[in-house]
């Protein structure tokens, strides 16, 4: 992702929508370059039985540094996404993936794996060209591709509800040593409370957190945690899911 760095502002998050196409969400992006989470941090987890879907964040620059120099930034054009399980698919806004200099834009990641026979690692590769101007000439600034990865795993420890699904999932990235981000997603907006303890069962965290309907993530610092493993909580109604994680030296 280092080459993405200096050019775009990725931000994931995740939407309620019912459509395929995502809306660009300029409270995200903050119109500030840089990427979140990174490739380290990587996608959410997907999970057997549940639909999945991760709205990309784009904040396209309007320059860079081309072999030394100076260089405005035309468009980014998604060219492809492969690696996807059987039955993912993107979309994009704009739809023909072609993004503006300067434009707020955004890729959605849906689908479902059905049965445990798709549970596993999949590398994706994002393939994208740069397109602008160096030396007052236009040109294909750069080719580049990136690298991320969908987790599928099983849906134990997942606590469903009526209605659509209140869903806690593991934390990403674990182990972490500074922060990480927790996908929670609701049925309606609500106040979940929302804990971390040790194993002795102190409360390290413990605070109310908003959410929205659908999709969520509740990011989690973790500078101030000694190393080692730690439950996280999460109760929405009479419902309450609790997962471990794994907090490492920096």
């Amino acid at each position: 992702m280092k080459k993405l760095i200096t050019l775009i502002a990725v931000c994931f998050a995740f939407s309620n929508s019912s459509i395929a196409q995502c809306v660009p969400d300029t409270a995200i992006t903050h119109n500030v370059p840089g990427i979140y989470p990174d490739s380290a941090t990587g996608l959410p987890h997907s999970y057997v039985g549940l639909a999945y879907l991760a709205d990309i964040q784009v904040k396209v620059l309007t320059d860079t540094v081309y072999l030394g120099f100076p260089a405005t930034i035309d468009s980014i054009k998604i060219n492809s996404v492969s690696g996807l399980p059987a039955g993912f698919t993107y979309d994009c806004t704009p739809s023909n993936c072609v993004f503006p200099g300067g434009s707020d834009a955004c890729i959605q990641l849906t689908g479902a794996a059905p049965n445990s026979g798709m549970m596993g690692v999949y590398p994706l590769t994002v393939n994208m060209a740069i397109y602008g101007q160096a030396f007052g000439i236009p040109q294909t600034v750069l080719d580049t591709n990136d690298s991320y990865i969908i987790y599928i795993e099983n849906n134990v420890g997942i606590a469903p509800i009526t209605n659509l699904n209140f869903t806690v999932g593991q934390n990403t990235p674990n182990p972490a040593s500074v922060s990480t981000l927790i996908p929670v997603n609701v049925p309606r907006s609500a106040v979940v409370h929302f804990t971390v303890s040790n194993l002795l069962g102190k409360q390290i965290i413990s605070k109310d957190v908003n959410l929205q309907k659908g999709s969520n993530t509740i990011p989690v610092n973790l500078q101030n945690l000694q190393p080692g493993i730690y439950l996280y909580n999460i109760t929405y109604g009479g419902n309450s899911v609790t997962r471990r994680m794994i907090v490492s030296e920096n």
